[in-house]
């Protein structure tokens, strides 16, 4: 039978003590002792602001800071002793603090709860973490774009339905990703500030007795603002769910990279050569390479998308205010940003490192006919077919061609005029793959030198020389 104890943190009230299994499930420090940091800041800003306020002696407040730094520095230099029956990391830094400077370590609680606390420790972890997550987007993006330059005219495929399509340059699939990512950037700055609200104050619930300099707390925490409400302070998971959704979308687009290259990388397209130190060999079969950073990278990323509808279902039909449902936000949080960094640097690893074959993408357009559509618009521009007709003919031409086995550049013109009579030899310079990119006239498109215009700005964007 599991023994009974009392409660470290209220003893008072449950004297009676409590079931040593409750230690086993309440306990969350294993996990949020990565707030330790934030933790130390908030309480010592919180020192500072209550002796400003008269609230606690400036001595005091002296006390409580040096013992808060000697806390700090153990945990620094892994001496740190967390405790499981403290639960949280507010309660192990507020009751250890107790042993360093004795009754006085008491005070540092007055004004606010530790629901407030761990928030706002919460709140400054995850703009910290957005801003990490930030920095390491931008180093894929500046090897995507650093992949993208020189490669304006590198004729691959643009493939739908995994189906050969129209010709496309290199740069510009790949500048398809880099607007995926910086799009990424533009939801953590959301996360960011949604994330910049000072929820200290709080006290639980209704608000502090104490007359607290809030504004002072902002400043000196570096929040922009605070709560207007302190029953949304201590219950707004919102933030952490901004940060989740905002993970969740790169991710997803991570895991269409990865799907990607997994593909270009095959025997079947050989678009793209991984280099060997993110690839594997087979246990049996001596002349694979496999891709299994990019792999792993698929299926992490599927794990992150799943972390989003995690805290959306621990959040949703909860009343107000706090609830110990919340300790598991951090669990969820903290993961996913292990799991995102981490596919975020081995994906800008394997794109710096690997290389894309640059010979094989025009074979590919010529010998699956990637230049069809080209030449139905030559019927309409020069010819004044409607599209719809010029769209059948050219189709009865690939057909033709696929039974002869030859490519649109082998078909020669009389072969040509036996589909429509009037087709002259101007047909080759809509079948030439290079005009393909060239005729482009849309801003978005895959003319080089729209592409061109575009890898300028990026370059400007991410400050790359």
């Amino acid at each position: 039978m599991a023994q009974k104890k009392s409660n470290l943190i209220w003893g008072g009230r449950f004297a009676a003590g409590q079931d040593d299994l409750m230690d086993e499930i309440n306990a969350s420090i294993e996990f949020d002792k990565r707030l330790a940091e934030q933790d130390i800041l908030a309480s010592k800003v919180h020192a500072k602001m209550l002796s400003e306020q008269n609230i606690i002696s400036e001595s005091d407040c002296k006390s409580i800071l040096k013992g808060l730094d000697q806390i700090a520095s153990q945990i620094k230099k892994n001496e740190f002793v967390f405790d499981r029956a403290l639960e949280d990391i507010h309660m192990n830094v507020e009751s250890f603090l107790n042993k360093k400077i004795g009754n006085v370590a008491n005070k540092i609680h007055t004004g606010r709860s530790r629901n407030d606390q761990v928030a706002t420790d919460t709140r400054l972890w995850t703009i910290k973490a957005s801003k990490n997550l930030q920095e390491e987007i931008k180093n894929l993006m500046k090897s995507i774009l650093n992949q993208a330059r020189g490669n304006e005219k590198t004729i691959i495929p643009g493939f739908t339905h995994l189906q050969v399509a129209q010709p496309v340059s290199l740069a510009h699939h790949l500048i398809a990703y880099l607007e995926m990512f910086k799009r990424d950037l533009n939801y953590f700055d959301f996360c960011i500030n949604n994330s910049d609200e000072n929820v200290l104050g709080s006290a639980a619930l209704a608000g502090s007795n104490y007359n607290l300099d809030i504004g002072l707390l902002n400043k000196s925490l570096h929040f922009s603002k605070s709560k207007n409400n302190s029953m949304d302070g201590v219950s707004d998971r919102d933030f952490c769910m901004y940060f989740l959704h905002a993970s969740s979308l790169t991710a997803t687009h991570l895991s269409k990279l990865s799907s990607e290259l997994i593909l270009w990388s095959s025997n079947f397209m050989k678009l793209f050569n991984i280099s060997s130190e993110y690839s594997t060999g087979s246990s049996i079969m001596p002349q694979k390479r496999n891709p299994d950073s990019l792999e792993l990278v698929r299926s992490k990323t599927n794990s992150i998308r799943i972390k989003s509808i995690e805290l959306s279902n621990i959040v949703s039909n909860l009343p107000l205010t706090y609830f110990k449902d919340f300790q598991e936000d951090k669990r969820i949080i903290f993961d996913c940003y292990d799991e995102l960094i981490s596919c975020i640097k081995i994906m800008e690893k394997v794109i710096k490192k690997s290389n894309f074959e640059k010979s094989i993408g025009r074979d590919l357009c010529n010998n699956y006919f990637a230049t069809a559509t080209d030449l139905a618009d030559y019927l309409v521009i020069e010819k004044k077919i409607p599209f719809r007709d010029s769209y059948k003919i050219i189709a009865d031409i690939v057909n033709y061609a696929q039974k002869k086995n030859k490519n649109l550049s082998q078909i020669k013109i009389d072969e040509y005029q036996k589909f429509q009579k009037s087709i002259d030899k101007n047909i080759y310079k809509y079948v030439d793959i290079n005009n393909s990119l060239l005729r482009k006239k849309t801003p978005m498109s895959s003319n080089p030198k729209e592409v061109s215009r575009v890898i300028k700005k990026y370059i400007k964007f991410l400050r790359v020389r």
